[in-house]
């Protein structure tokens, strides 16, 4: 396997959980409790972030072969 590859897979799986957590009733629940101190949407967006990079770098690499 490609390295290339191997860091793709940790992309989606590292934005896949971070979307989850914050799509859960555990993030929700979160959230409302740090609503009054103006919560940080940085992790969400880093979330999706990583999920479309590792999905481009896996489909850059398919095109590449």
């Amino acid at each position: 396997m490609r390295a290339a590859t191997v860091v793709g897979i940790v992309l989606i799986g590292l934005g896949v959980l971070s979307l989850a957590y914050f799509a859960s009733p555990v993030g929700f629940l979160l959230q409302e409790t740090y609503n009054q101190q103006k919560m940080n949407l940085v992790p969400p967006i880093l979330g999706g972030v990583a999920l479309i990079s590792g999905i481009a770098l896996l489909v850059a690499v398919r095109v590449r072969k």
